[in-house]
């Protein structure tokens, strides 16, 4: 909301123990709809990010578990 972003988003519950196929398809078409995507994690480690794409842990949320998808910088 303080981004004004008023578009699709969408929430990934992610657990590392119980990885699932599908998300890595789910991302890709996010992003090509230039959608955010946002992962919660459930278990002890973030999944691997799509190739140009970090996960940054968003610090303004208590639990530190939830995570942004972003495009590295310069690329």
């Amino acid at each position: 909301m303080t981004a004004e972003y008023l578009g699709k988003s969408h929430i990934i519950w992610y657990d590392d123990n119980n990885p699932d196929p599908r998300l890595e398809q789910m991302m890709k078409k996010a992003m090509r709809s230039c959608a955010l995507v946002f992962l919660y994690r459930c278990g002890s480690r973030v999944s691997s990010p799509p190739v140009r794409y970090y996960w940054r842990m968003m610090n303004e949320y208590p639990s530190m578990r939830i995570y942004q998808l972003e495009v590295r910088d310069g690329e």
